[in-house]
């Protein structure tokens, strides 16, 4: 069986279309990895890049992004919705087929080496790759955003796991891990109440909602002038996508508002999906090969 694994790296990028273009075309001509899926929203200012391939290609396409996304990004005048802490914010590495998730946590040490020594771009490993009891969660190592690392020498829990004990000036730092499957989903509310959506958050962040390893956040959607719900569903064998959508749907209905639409960034395999289908979900915009299985 082919060695396959997916990785949906994040870029602090959603407005200007050059940089956009530069850093898919840079990972498109390093290898043979295949670019899945790729998305940007000015709100978030984020985007979306979802590869797969074998581990020594896909090292190669985000090594080769990276590049340009550290030329091109800087966050002393980055602005958006989402958290981060990197030009390069985030790279998860998922174990599809072939391969086991051991080693593809010796693959986030050696591209995490690659950002440290070639990129001079300082390394937290988070999830399975994390060491023992170790900063596994994403949003503790994210706290504070990059204006919270530029601040001085990163020591104490500050500390990266690799490369250097400083900030690079325009870049930040980058976050590399091996972890299970996660599917990002955002339901878009049809209202310009960010208190609705807010409410909703709570619920879920409370445990309210019984909604198992579902991270969310309000967010402001000028471009839409709509609230969004958006979520990563991290243990998404537990709490697939239907309880999740009927949930917000419902919790919106109460007060009056009605779903505009739901999005999936990046892929989401179908089983998560069942029994519900994309015109269920108001996932109008899902495209065939954001199906994971379309890959394999």
């Amino acid at each position: 069986m082919r060695q396959t694994i997916q990785s949906a790296v994040n870029y602090s990028e959603g407005r200007r279309p050059e940089v956009i273009d530069a850093i898919v075309d840079a990972a498109r001509g390093a290898s043979d990895a295949i670019v899945a899926d790729y998305s940007w929203d000015t709100d978030h200012n984020r985007m979306v890049v979802t590869y797969i391939g074998g581990p020594e290609d896909i090292r190669r396409a985000v090594f080769a992004s990276a590049r340009v996304a550290v030329e091109m990004i800087d966050l002393r005048t980055h602005t958006g919705a989402h958290p981060r802490i990197g030009a390069v914010d985030v790279v998860p590495l998922v174990p599809i087929q072939g391969i086991t998730m051991d080693a593809c946590v010796e693959l986030s040490r050696i591209i995490g080496a690659d950002f440290a020594d070639k990129l001079g771009v300082p390394v937290y490993l988070y999830e399975c790759s994390a060491a023992s009891g170790h900063r596994t969660k994403l949003p503790d190592i994210r706290r504070g955003g990059f204006e919270a690392l530029a601040q001085g020498e990163l020591t104490g829990d500050r500390e990266p796991d690799l490369g250097p004990h400083k900030a690079h000036p325009t870049a930040g730092a980058v976050v590399i891990g091996a972890r299970g499957p996660l599917v990002a989903y955002n339901i878009n509310l049809e209202t310009r109440d960010m208190e609705g959506a807010r409410s909703i958050v709570r619920k879920i962040r409370s445990g309210e909602a019984g909604l198992t390893g579902v991270k969310s956040m309000a967010v402001w959607l000028a471009a839409q002038s709509r609230a969004q719900v958006s979520m990563n569903l991290t243990r998404p064998d537990v709490t697939p996508v239907p309880p999740v959508f009927e949930f917000v749907r419902s919790e919106a209905s109460k007060a009056g508002v009605e779903v505009a639409e739901s999005e999936f960034i990046g892929l989401v395999s179908e089983r998560y999906l069942a029994p519900m289908t994309p015109a269920d979900l108001k996932a109008t915009h899902l495209k065939p090969t954001q199906i994971l299985e379309h890959w394999l």
